[in-house]
Order: structure tokens, then C-alpha cells, then sequence
């Protein structure tokens, strides 16, 4: 009889050493959430004061930021008789200083523009190419019209040909 007594306990080893598996797991998932609880409670508050004090930083703004500022949509013919355009644009400058120069200048600019413009016809803008042609001279007539290079890109937000 001393075999089957000396089976048994084995058996409650077995037994005994699964629960102490399945402590052990329990015991690492909880630190594992406590530790990933932690790094989000922690860390994620210092990043999250970061993006605050960014956004801070953006609607204020600071030297050096571009800007961007909406010129008034435009309509004006095209060589092409009984053709219109219709521009809805904004200009890119590099810093926020420069914000109410150009709105000052914005007359100039947009004479600049209206010269420009009125001297293309419908075939030299109705391509891609055409229209990225367009906003490069555009870029280089308002930068000639300021005397220095204060902008940076123009971005076309309506564009319509009638």
C-alpha cells in the first residue's frame, strides 16, 4: 500500500504547483495593469500639458509661426471672351508679426493678383499644371509687389472657371 500512498502525493504536487501557476499569472497581470494604469495616469497628463501648452502657443502665436490670411474671393475675366474666374485664395507668411502689414498691403496684393490673372486664358489654367503654374507666378508677383520674399505659398480655396 505504500505505492498508491506514494502516488497520491504527487498528485496533490501537481495539484498545489497549478495553483501556484495560475497566482503567480494573476499576480503578473495585476502588476501589468497597474503599471500600464500608472503610465497612463502619469505620463499621458505631461504629454496631454505639452499638446495645452502647444495649442496655447498656436492661438496666440509666436515669432517665427506661419500664418495664414484669407484674401476676399476675386472675380475676374479671362482673355478668353465671355470666360470668368472665380479665386477664392490664402497666402502663407512666416511670422504672425506680418499679420497686419499684409492686411494693410492688401490692396496691393490683390491688384497684384487681379493683373496677373486677367492675363491668362482658359486653356493656360484649366490643367493641374496650369493651376501650379498660376500659383507660382502668383508667389512671385505678390513677393515683387511687397519688395521681399515676407510670402511663403499661396493655396487656391475656390477655384472656378466660367
Amino acid at each position: 500500500m505504500e505505492q498508491p500512498e506514494a502516488t497520491e502525493p504527487v498528485k496533490v504536487q501537481k495539484k498545489s504547483s497549478m495553483k501556484q501557476i495560475i497566482i503567480l499569472g494573476a499576480i503578473i497581470l495585476v502588476v501589468a495593469g497597474g503599471g500600464f494604469f500608472a503610465y497612463t495616469k502619469f505620463f499621458a497628463k505631461q504629454e496631454g500639458g505639452k499638446e495645452g501648452a502647444k495649442e496655447a502657443e498656436h492661438k496666440e502665436g509666436k515669432p517665427g509661426e506661419q500664418v495664414l490670411i484669407a484674401i476676399d474671393p476675386l472675380i475676374v475675366n479671362l482673355t478668353d471672351k465671355n470666360r470668368f474666374i472665380k479665386l477664392s485664395l490664402q497666402i502663407e507668411v512666416g511670422d504672425k508679426k506680418l499679420e497686419a502689414t499684409m492686411k494693410e498691403k492688401m490692396p496691393l496684393l490683390r491688384d497684384a493678383i487681379i493683373m496677373l490673372v486677367t492675363s491668362k486664358s482658359y486653356d493656360a489654367i484649366s490643367g493641374p499644371d496650369g493651376k501650379f503654374q498660376l500659383k507660382d507666378e502668383m508667389l512671385g508677383r505678390l513677393n515683387q509687389a511687397l519688395g521681399s520674399e515676407l510670402i511663403k505659398n499661396v493655396y487656391f480655396t475656390e477655384f472656378m472657371v466660367q
